[in-house]
């Protein structure tokens, strides 16, 4: 069957990148390099593919995969359903891309729609596992590999989140989002080298990405390169000058601020802030608390540096200040969803239960329904005894999110209370079997003790 019977997928890698990839290469005649990488790049990347052909150039090799044309039914339902989500009827998208699937289950653009309904809907669990299916299928279906990246980088799981990004790149490598995002775990992960090196790239296909300075901006700053720092930051602003990144940028920027400076002159003032964050970024959080009150002296409306405050303040343990500060923030700002979830955060760890329930609650209601909002107030219905409600909100976070472990382990509590011991039991086991080192698998270690 032609390529002209199929719905095919071009990708182009880097011949030189390639043949490092695969070192035994030196040894053979190019005729036999061209035997031995059409075997190899079928094996890594012809999935479900019906038609799969290589063609070498001089500087790449050119992968085009391709699987039968769809039906008009199939086709007709995938149309359908595009058009269900550009207007936002997310449930009938999702029900016509599920038919179209069962029509024809080799068609990754179905699977990958799919999954970003589903994470519309704020259904994470399923959604990864289109998105998995979708490379399982095809391989060079480089788009997935960056949502999987970036959701993987959500999760906190960095490993994870490099892994698919490096392998999105080597089938796109002139994605500047996934060369910005890449740069952000390398940054999280602190391999600066790495770090600086993507978000150059970036900025060499994309001259005008103010996230790439900003990335540089901020790794320079904490390698205490002050001038090359200004200079990434005067770039964003100069970019993005009323835009958040900018005013991000404009915050950043170093200069000398003696302790001697004028507190009220503007120009000190932001320094202070650029000072404060600077010390938060290295984990210097004595610091950032005293440039930060200072800054609140002159500019105490500023809600945004409250809600800095309270993070540095319960990192040095003092719940008091924490409390007073994200109050503060809130009420300045008493709209800002995130504020609540910090402020639910902030009274959990002071082991403040009502509070953190009733803030939660508040950001729950301004639409910050994620997994660990969910898990803090399913975790204070808990402990004010209300087990019902606490297991509803629980298993939805676990649901959202399955490598929660916090909201895994108060859900087992409850279900372990109410006498559910075989489903507790999963849950306990599901967090010893993770890879992390927490102090909840001695916990949930424990509990299972209470069930044998």
């Amino acid at each position: 069957m032609g390529s002209e019977a199929h719905k095919s997928i071009k990708v182009n890698l880097n011949f030189g990148e390639l043949k490092a990839e695969v070192p035994d290469l030196a040894s053979k005649t190019a005729q036999e390099q061209q035997t031995f990488l059409k075997s190899y790049l079928a094996e890594k990347y012809q999935g479900k593919g019906e038609m799969f052909d290589v063609t070498f150039n001089e500087n790449h090799v050119q992968i085009v995969w391709g699987t039968p044309k769809n039906s008009a039914e199939a086709d007709g339902l995938n149309k359908e359903a595009l058009s269900c989500a550009r207007n936002k009827d997310m449930g009938k998208a999702i029900e016509l891309w599920r038919r179209a699937i069962d029509l024809n289950p080799v068609d990754p653009d179905y699977h990958y729609n799919l999954g970003l309904a589903l994470f519309e809907i704020k259904d994470y669990k399923n959604g990864l596992d289109r998105f998995l299916e979708t490379i399982r299928i095809c391989p060079p279906y480089y788009r997935a590999y960056f949502v999987l990246g970036s959701i993987y980088s959500k999760m906190r799981q960095f490993d994870e989140a490099e892994l698919y990004l490096k392998l999105g790149l080597q089938l796109q490598k002139n994605n500047v989002s996934g060369l910005v995002n890449l740069g952000a775990v390398y940054t999280i992960e602190k391999k600066f080298d790495e770090a600086i090196r993507v978000f150059e790239s970036a900025i060499s296909f994309s001259p005008k990405e103010a996230r790439a300075y900003l990335g540089l901006g901020k790794i320079y700053a904490v390698q205490d390169d002050y001038e090359n720092a200004n200079r990434c930051f005067k770039a964003v602003i100069k970019l993005d000058p009323d835009g958040k990144l900018g005013n991000i940028a404009k915050r950043s920027l170093k200069a000398d601020v003696s302790d001697d400076a004028v507190e009220g002159s503007v120009e000190n003032v932001d320094e202070l802030y650029a000072e404060g964050y600077e010390a938060y970024i290295k984990g210097d959080f004595e610091t950032a608390i005293k440039n930060y009150k200072r800054f609140l002296k002159v500019r105490s409306h500023d809600a945004d540096v409250w809600a800095s405050l309270a993070s540095c303040q319960l990192r040095v343990g003092n719940c008091t200040g924490a409390i007073n500060a994200i109050e503060q923030a809130i009420s300045l700002k008493g709209s800002k969803a995130a504020f609540y979830k910090q402020a639910a955060l902030i009274y959990d760890a002071c082991e403040k239960v009502t509070e953190s329930g009733k803030a939660a609650q508040k950001a729950m209601e301004l639409g910050k329904n994620d997994s660990i909002t969910l898990t803090l107030l399913g975790k204070s219905f808990a402990t004010l005894g209300k087990a019902q409600e606490s297991i509803q909100y629980l298993s939805e976070a676990v649901k959202l999110n399955p490598n929660n472990i916090n909201a895994r382990f108060h859900l087992a509590r409850v279900l372990k209370l109410l006498g559910q011991r075989e489903a507790a039991k999963q849950h306990f086991e599901e967090i010893l079997w993770t890879k992390f080192q927490t102090p909840l698998k001695e916990m949930a270690r424990d509990e299972m003790q209470t069930l044998m």
